[in-house]
């Protein structure tokens, strides 16, 4: 409901912006509008006078070129002749006693539909020419349209701009909503299961009187649940963060092959083996907590579905790669494309949380990829690969 009345907010200050700039461009369209008018009837005044005049020179030379809609009209006899090539029928007979009755004219509107010049040769003759109106006023119209149109137009661009700008300037709002709106989502998911864990181990301790063997058992539930919840909050917390775009990245020369040691010492699992393989050294720019971060949150994911985990580091000329492979069962296939989103089990075994959508998020940050694959199954023993997740950064000589 908030999204659609936002929508419609932003659309009446688009309307309202392109209305205030159609009133503030209508006189300039009106008073453009005028000109054009007066400017084609000024041209069709033009044309008139040009060919009453080429009618006077073409009648004392031979050679001068015929004008066109130019005729002789003599009133009193009714006769007419064309001095040059005709595309018309005028009245000419009415046009000449118009110009009789008025003298000292010369231009004549005959009914709208034609505008006339007549000028007299002596005695009973004139010299008639004609244009038809017909032209003059499709045109008047269509300069009237253009006009009319780029007022709409302006209007139509200032509310489209106005649209862009506020969505804009309100992209960082909508933004910070559904950081928060995301944020209480996934806090009531991921923290549904440790609430319920601690409430039924409270309630069961409660119950009824018990063996203080059976009030530690329960207390160590609550405290198993207490930080699975901890944990998940401070995951919530940091992808929030990371998404919100408050997380600054201090770069400063990275070894990823002493890097990918250090996270290797650092986990401890009961039954798994977690190694790094000794390799070349391998130098990028990049923020060293939160790149640890990540492949902390790769490894621990792939040591609790695996038995072994490898990592180790490569070099290319554009790339510098990060791999952790483990001898695990390996993604599912239906999930493959979706194991660093939030709340994507990459297996049955795997963790359901935000480690890896966190680590996607920083190494994007980075300019890098993630990528997750299926590793070869073993030809001589059939038994499945494993897992193995390629961190990709950028890497400059």
């Amino acid at each position: 409901m908030n999204s659609l009345s936002d929508h419609m907010r932003r659309l009446l200050l688009a309307a309202l912006a392109g209305l205030a700039v159609l009133v503030l461009v209508s006189p300039f369209a009106i008073v453009g509008s005028k000109r054009s008018v007066d400017l084609i009837r000024d041209r069709t005044r033009t044309e008139a006078e040009t060919r009453l005049n080429a009618a006077f020179v073409s009648l004392r030379s031979e050679d001068a070129p015929e004008p066109r809609n130019v005729w002789v009209v003599n009133r009193v006899d009714n006769y007419s002749y064309e001095l040059g090539p005709i595309n018309t029928t005028p009245p000419l007979q009415s046009l000449a006693e118009l110009a009789a009755t008025r003298p000292n004219e010369r231009e004549f509107d005959f009914n709208g539909q034609w505008f006339a010049m007549a000028q007299t040769l002596g005695g009973d003759e004139a010299i008639v020419t004609v244009v038809d109106r017909a032209d003059q006023d499709a045109d008047i119209a269509s300069a009237q349209w253009w006009w009319a149109l780029g007022s709409l137009a302006a209007a139509g661009l200032a509310g489209a701009a106005a649209w862009y700008g506020l969505g804009r300037m309100s992209a960082p709002v909508a933004r910070a909503h559904a950081v928060n709106r995301d944020f209480i989502a996934d806090a009531a998911h991921e923290l549904r299961t440790p609430l319920a864990i601690i409430q039924a181990s409270a309630g069961h301790a409660l119950a009824r009187d018990r063996a203080p063997e059976a009030y530690r058992e329960s207390l160590e539930e609550i405290l198993l649940a207490t930080e699975r919840a901890g944990g998940s909050v401070g995951e919530l917390l940091e992808f929030a963060r990371l998404e919100a775009g408050q997380a600054t990245l201090r770069f400063a020369p990275l070894r990823l092959d002493l890097l990918v040691e250090e996270v290797a010492s650092s986990i401890r699992v009961d039954g798994v083996t977690v190694e790094a393989v000794p390799g070349e050294a391998v130098v990028v720019e990049a923020d060293f907590n939160l790149l640890r971060q990540v492949v902390d949150n790769i490894a621990r994911n792939a040591a609790a579905r695996a038995d072994k985990v490898t990592l180790t580091t490569h070099l290319s000329t554009h790339e510098a790669r990060i791999e952790i492979a483990d001898d695990g069962p390996g993604f599912d296939p239906g999930v493959i494309d979706h194991v660093f989103e939030r709340f994507r089990r990459g297996d049955r075994s795997g963790s359901v949380g935000l480690g890896m959508a966190i680590a996607r998020t920083v190494v994007e940050m980075h300019g890098g990829r993630c990528e997750a694959h299926n590793q070869a199954v073993d030809v001589t023993s059939g038994e499945p690969g494993g897992a193995l997740v390629v961190v990709t950064l950028p890497f400059k000589q």
